[in-house]
């Protein structure tokens, strides 16, 4: 999808999906349907043989569309879970770098104060424009060679440490999840399949023998609903991008709860 509509208020993205599939019934009625009714005819058959000829393609177009709508929706959920476990999970380290000696603890928790304050007023405005920052990567991996350069003095120690570098790897992973999720769409091909499906579609509503005024509003109520169904898989394509994108809510309830009291 362009770029330019995930700067689009979703109230206005949604009018202007609608009402463009309701003027292509419009338009269809009054350019097409004269010029196609000359090549075809007209006769009393033509409803009977369009349903026929259009059965299959309404099943398998509704199926296309049923599957994106899903795998759209899926792909938003599944950045969604990576956020929280994100958050989750560094909460999580950085409660139990407590239990580290000065100054790795002190060094180590304003790192990940950093990482948070980061990730929430940079990468995730870069996220909105489709990109993500390499400031984020340095600071998990200054972060990762703290953790990895102490060297634990008793057994108790030696436990915590070995948790903390398995959370940390957990937490890694969720952040590349999410990271992921900046990049993760519905191929063009896939657009391409389905832009072409609804032009048809309309097509074959003004092709159909009826009254105009019948057709008219017939026309507009499908078409209206298929306008509908492309806002939707529009609007959940892209999960970090446009009004309806994922925000860093658990991130920013980990800093005001947690992180932010242990500011200098």
């Amino acid at each position: 999808m362009p770029d330019f509509l995930y700067d689009i208020p979703l109230r206005d993205l949604a009018f202007y999906f609608s009402l463009a599939a309701v003027l292509s019934i419009f338009v269809g009625m009054l350019v097409l349907k004269p010029i196609l009714r000359l090549l075809i005819g007209s006769g009393p058959d033509l409803n009977e043989a369009i349903t026929h000829g259009t059965a299959g393609f309404n099943l398998f177009y509704g199926l296309l569309l049923g599957l994106l709508t899903v795998s759209a929706y899926q792909n938003n959920e599944r950045v969604n879970e990576a956020v929280l476990n994100e958050a989750t999970v560094l909460g999580a380290l950085y409660s139990d770098i407590n239990g580290y000696p000065e100054p790795v603890r002190s060094e180590t928790k304003a790192m990940m104060r950093d990482y948070v304050l980061f990730t929430l007023y940079k990468d995730w405005p870069a996220h909105a424009q489709g990109s993500y920052l390499d400031g984020g990567g340095n600071r998990v991996n200054a972060m990762r060679q703290k953790l990895s350069g102490f060297e634990p003095t008793s057994a108790g120690q030696e436990i915590l440490h070995a948790q903390m570098l398995s959370a940390f790897q957990e937490f890694t992973r969720a952040r590349q999840l999410r990271l992921n999720g900046v990049y993760t769409e519905i191929p063009n091909v896939l657009w391409y399949a389905v832009l072409v499906g609804a032009a048809i579609n309309i097509l074959l509503i003004v092709l159909l023998r009826m009254r105009p005024v019948r057709q008219f509003v017939l026309g507009t109520i499908t078409a209206f609903f298929l306008g509908v169904i492309l806002f939707v898989i529009v609007a959940l394509d892209d999960p970090l991008r446009g009004e309806a994108a994922i925000q860093p809510d658990p991130l920013e309830r980990l800093w005001q709860r947690v992180m932010i009291w242990d500011e200098p």
